[in-house]
């Protein structure tokens, strides 16, 4: 790690520094040996030896010669040095060159990693949207599904509406149809009786006139009795058929009272002709107020909505005086 930190060129600075201290040091330590050779007591020596001759003998070819070994020494140190830093450089680029493969294989190793890591986000994202979509579409659909069965719902309880509306509509139009007919029946029931009577009293009359003629044939002649037989027939049959125009009046008159509402505006003593148009079986298709008539708007108009109420007139047992258009007096006392 301090090998990558350190350039070469730093290195050899090092070593240089290193190499000047060590020459330094030793030119130090030699002066200081030449000192303490000079201050040395030599007496002891001296006395204890005998004289001895020295001879001076030049240093000069030696020094120089020192000088130079040195100096080759050195030069051998430093193109050992030299080699070293070239060797250490070398390591050094390939080092250099070995860290570079790697920090090229790391950087392609992160790319492979960044890629990867990119390649699964993308899948990541992929599926968060696949499932997002995947939960539209089911929402969508959950929705759809709760609509439509909303809309059934809505429809069938439409239907069972109507249904009711129909039921409740048939049984108001039955129970109308056995209302008109409880009232037809008791009008029949009263007209029954009221032909009962008719009858007993024309009995009766017939029985009177029976011994009248019969008295008057014991004065008149044969022919005289029989033309006024045929006369008082013709004469009960008149009688007959006005008093059953009356009746179908009559039950006309209190099927249309029956029926009506009278407005707030009426007023007592109101008498109004009506014109009606039927058909063969007493169903009615037209009602009108036809003069004379002293009602008011709305009294009219509640005239001709009871006739329509009815619907329909007696017709059987009044075919003798059914017409297509009648007209009778409608009329209010209070």
């Amino acid at each position: 790690m301090m090998n990558r930190l350190i350039s070469p060129e730093q290195k050899q600075a090092i070593k240089d520094q290193f190499r000047a201290l060590g020459l330094a040091l030793a030119v130090h330590a030699g002066f200081a040996l030449l000192f303490l050779a000079g201050t040395w007591s030599w007496e002891p020596f001296e006395r204890e030896t005998p004289p001895v001759r020295v001879t001076l003998v030049d240093m000069g070819p030696v020094v120089e010669q020192r000088r130079e070994d040195e100096e080759a020494e050195r030069r051998r140190q430093e193109q050992a040095e030299q080699e070293q830093a070239e060797q250490e450089r070398a390591e050094q680029e390939r080092a250099e060159q070995e860290r570079q493969r790697e920090e090229e294989a790391e950087r392609r190793r992160q790319e492979q990693l960044e890629q990867q890591r990119q390649d699964e986000e993308q899948r990541r994202q992929r599926e968060l949207e696949e499932q997002r979509q995947a939960e539209q579409q089911r929402r969508a659909e959950e929705a759809e599904r709760q609509r439509r069965a909303e809309e059934e719902r809505r429809a069938e309880e439409e239907r069972q509406r109507q249904e009711e509306d129909r039921r409740r509509v048939e049984e108001e139009r039955r129970r109308a149809e056995q209302e008109r007919e409880r009232e037809l029946e008791e009008l029949r029931r009263q007209r029954e009786e009221a032909q009962r009577r008719r009858e007993e009293e024309e009995r009766r009359m017939a029985e009177i006139a029976e011994r009248r003629a019969a008295e008057e044939a014991e004065r008149q002649a044969q022919e005289e009795a029989e033309r006024l037989r045929l006369a008082e027939e013709r004469a009960a049959e008149d009688a007959r058929r006005a008093t059953l125009r009356e009746e179908y009046e009559s039950t006309i008159r209190e099927l249309v009272r029956r029926n009506w509402n009278r407005p707030p505006t009426t007023r007592p003593g109101v008498s109004c002709d009506v014109k009606v148009v039927q058909i063969p079986g007493g169903e009615i298709i037209d009602a009108t107020i036809v003069s004379p008539c002293n009602a008011d708007d709305a009294t009219r108009r509640s005239i001709t909505a009871a006739v329509r109420r009815v619907g329909e007139f007696p017709y059987r047992g009044y075919e003798n005086v059914f017409a297509r258009e009648i007209v009778f007096t409608f009329r209010y006392d209070g």
